[in-house]
This record gives C-alpha cells, sequence and structure tokens, in this order.
C-alpha cells in the first residue's frame, strides 16, 4: 500500500516514526510504504526522515505523481476554506483513494460534502486524529454502529483545561496561560483554543458523524473562556464547583460554552491537558477519557485507522 504524507511537523515525523517501530511488530503493517511527503516547501520522493525536497510542486499535482493509494493529511488547518487540503481530498476520494487525517478543518467545513464523495467512489476516510487525537472517539463510535446517540458532551480541548485547572489551583488566566505555552501544551498565538473555536471544530465533526447530521463549523453558537477571572473561579471553588470549557449537542441544541459543574459530574474531575468525552445512546452511557492532543497521540490515531483500513473495518 503506498501513501503520500501531507505534512512534516511534529505529527507527520512521529506518524512516520511510529509506523516504522510497529511495522517491525506487526504483519498488517509490513507492506505499507511511505512513496511521497509534501509540505508547503514541495515534494519529497521516497520515504527519508529528513525532509528535502526533490521538486516544487502542489498537493494535486503530487497526487498525480506518487499515486497512492492512501493520503494520510497531519498538515495544519486552514479554518476559512479548508485549503489546500479540501481539493486534494476531492481529487483523491473522486479516484477512490483513501483518505486518514488529523487536519480537523476540512471536515469541519464540508463533512457531508466529502463523505458523499468517498460512499460513492467506495473510498474511505478516517479521521480519530481529529477529535482527542489517539484516544478513540470516532473510532468507539465505529463499533456501536446500531446505536442512535442523542447526546454528547465533552471536554475537547486541552489548553483550555489545563488553564482553567490551574486557575483553580491559584494561578491567574495570564499565568496559566504563559505557563501552558512554556510547557508547549498552548500555542504562541493560542485564539483558536481560547475562544472556543477549536473545541466547536471537534464538536461538529462529532455531530455530522454520530448523530448523522449536516452541520458546518459556525453554524451554531460558541464561547471560550477569555472572559474568566480569577475572582470568578475563586467564587466557583468556595462552593466545591469548578468551571470547564463544555461541547454539548442533543436533538435541539449544539454549543460550547463554559459551565459551571458540581463534583457529582463526572467531567469535574478531568483535569489538565485531559480530555474527555460523554455519548449517550438509546443503550448506554459511554464516558470516556485520555490525552486529547501531542504529536505522538495524534500520530498514534492516524495509525489505528490505518489499521481499520486495512482490515476493512473503517
Amino acid at each position: 500500500m503506498r501513501l503520500l504524507l501531507i505534512g512534516y511537523g511534529n505529527v507527520g515525523r512521529a506518524f512516520r516514526k511510529l509506523l516504522k517501530e510497529k511495522s517491525e511488530k506487526y504483519p498488517i503493517l509490513q507492506n505499507i510504504k511511505i512513496e511521497g511527503i509534501i509540505t508547503r516547501r514541495g515534494l519529497m520522493i521516497g520515504d527519508k526522515e529528513n525532509f528535502n525536497p526533490d521538486k516544487k510542486t502542489t498537493i494535486l499535482e503530487a497526487i498525480d505523481e506518487i499515486q497512492p493509494d492512501v493520503i494520510v493529511d497531519m498538515s495544519s488547518p486552514n479554518y476559512k476554506d479548508g485549503e489546500p487540503s479540501v481539493s486534494a481530498y476531492v481529487k483523491a476520494l473522486s479516484n477512490g483513494i483513501h483518505i486518514i487525517t488529523t487536519n480537523k478543518a476540512p471536515l469541519a467545513l464540508k463533512f457531508r460534502e466529502l463523505m458523499e464523495i468517498a460512499e460513492s467512489k467506495g473510498a474511505k476516510i478516517g479521521f480519530q486524529g481529529t477529535v482527542m487525537s489517539g484516544t478513540p472517539s470516532i473510532n468507539l463510535f465505529r463499533v456501536q454502529p446500531v446505536a442512535e446517540v442523542f447526546r454528547i458532551r465533552g471536554i475537547l480541548n486541552g489548553t483550555t483545561n489545563y488553564i482553567l485547572s490551574r486557575m483553580y489551583e491559584g494561578l491567574s488566566f495570564e499565568e496559566a496561560l504563559n505557563e501552558a505555552k512554556e510547557k508547549g501544551y498552548a500555542e504562541e498565538d493560542p485564539t483558536l483554543d481560547l475562544n472556543g473555536f477549536d473545541a466547536a471544530a471537534k464538536l461538529t465533526i462529532l455531530v455530522n458523524f454520530m448523530m448523522n447530521r449536516s452541520i458546518r463549523l459556525g453554524d451554531f453558537k460558541f464561547k471560550g473562556i477569555e472572559g474568566i477571572n480569577s475572582d470568578e473561579i475563586r467564587r466557583i471553588k468556595s462552593e466545591g464547583k469548578k468551571i470547564k470549557l463544555i461541547a454539548y449537542a442533543d436533538n435541539y441544541t449544539i454549543e460550547v460554552s463554559p459551565k459551571v459543574l458540581s463534583s457529582q459530574d463526572p467531567l469535574f474531575y478531568i483535569d489538565g491537558v485531559e480530555n474527555a468525552l460523554e455519548i449517550e445512546n438509546e443503550i448506554q452511557r459511554i464516558i470516556i477519557r485520555g490525552p486529547g492532543a501531542g504529536p505522538i497521540n495524534a500520530a498514534y490515531g492516524a495509525l489505528t485507522d490505518l489499521v481499520l483500513l486495512l482490515k476493512g473495518c473503517l
């Protein structure tokens, strides 16, 4: 099976390393070959640890040249229009090429359109890495295919959860944010985390996939944690409660906003950069928790999709 990787930052490098390591132990992965890696700098043909482009070309041209069986997209999200990944997905899926992605933007903006192309051409899209990285949120639902989900609720952004957790412990917003940056939990420009955008993108994907809806990022209101101050945290703490940025959807409401939780709420205990997801369907309520970010976690999410694809389970 021939792979074309889009993006070769921390996640791309972690994916390549993980694939090499696991291929030595698991026969199912031994016929996988990375045939090319493309970034904004150009296309590198073949599989080398250090990226050195062989030519300047576009992603669409790279698809024609490499002719992969699977495209693995680990590039940064572009929430304006999802490009160049959206066009790459359309071209690939239209030609029966499978997609595995950790890039949230294309599915947050064009979920239904891309799924319809994939279905019409017999191609598959794996996207576990877009929500909770390697913690099986998306793929959990794949093993419960006939249970109708009517409620989704979770903490889906590790950066904001870390900041709120540290504020609960006495730090100011700025102190907690600076610490998150120092530890690598927050980007230098953390706007998309702080304003709820990142959590909203993940919720959009979950709602479309698990609740069979057809919504786009921007179809519902979302609010982040930027207005929360230390006085508010202290008051809530004195009541034995915590404030968390909650992504929520049911048959009537879809939103992301800060919520005050009591100690009876299972999400009360999700602290630091950990994420959690509560799924209610007609059969049962399921709660999963685990790391929602980090290069190795995202890479593992993509690798699990690859294995499921090989097994015919995607």
